[in-house]
């Protein structure tokens, strides 16, 4: 085994495919507030930061009015738009395999910790994790390298020990933030070039290929 010791991989776009929950729940808050519903290519900018922040960002940062989407979005989301999601083909074949190798795997993400926890419930996957690092509710507890930062506390291990897999730029962002390696995924929500300008260590395009990556990062 190589000195990658703890893989952690951000949640939303890289572990599952939610598009279907995140897309109607945010269809359904826009709707419920008269707002225009926006073609997919801008919904899916709304995965990767903070829920407060890609409404923020789309209400031209009225804080009162991204306050009213997020609670309408969650109105949806924790009976039903949770549910809408299915593992990316491959994952649970790769969790298994890391972990057989003797090496942690926790997820890192900016999504609720309940609702991280729901899903790894629903889907099954409670023993393929060593542990979710996650924010609460609150939109100001988010700071992803913060979490990779508590991660690697956690489990001893050095940051050159640590890799974090993600499909967006903020999570290649936080990795840098917090100076540990890390690798995209294009099959999630990145935009064309964007991991690549993030400066993403490595970048790979399937399930697949984050094994091989990460042996050839020793």
């Amino acid at each position: 085994m190589n000195h990658i010791k703890l893989v952690l991989f951000d949640f939303d776009g890289t572990v599952i495919d939610n598009s279907e929950g995140i897309f109607n729940c945010i269809r359904y808050s826009l709707e419920k507030l008269n707002f225009p519903v926006p073609e997919e290519a801008v919904l899916r900018r709304f995965v990767g930061p903070s829920l407060f922040d890609s409404f923020r960002a789309y209400c031209e940062d009225d804080e009162e009015k991204a306050e009213r989407f997020v609670a309408l979005y969650r109105e949806r989301y924790a009976p039903i738009g949770f549910s809408e999601c299915r593992l990316y083909d491959g994952m649970r074949e790769l969790l298994s395999q890391l972990k057989a190798e003797g090496r942690k795997v926790a997820v890192c993400s900016g999504k609720p910790y309940d609702f991280v926890k729901k899903i790894i419930r629903m889907l099954e996957m409670d023993e393929l994790f060593d542990g979710c690092f996650c924010p609460g509710f609150a939109p100001v507890d988010s700071d992803k390298a913060g979490l990779i930062l508590a991660a690697v506390a956690q489990f001893g291990v050095g940051k050159e020990e640590t890799l974090m897999v993600g499909d967006r730029r903020f999570d290649i962002e936080a990795a840098k933030k917090a100076g540990v390696p890390s690798l995209g995924v294009r099959y999630g929500f990145a935009e064309p070039g964007e991991l690549e300008k993030a400066g993403a260590d490595r970048i790979v395009a399937s399930v697949a290929e984050i094994r091989r990556a990460i042996e050839d990062l020793a």
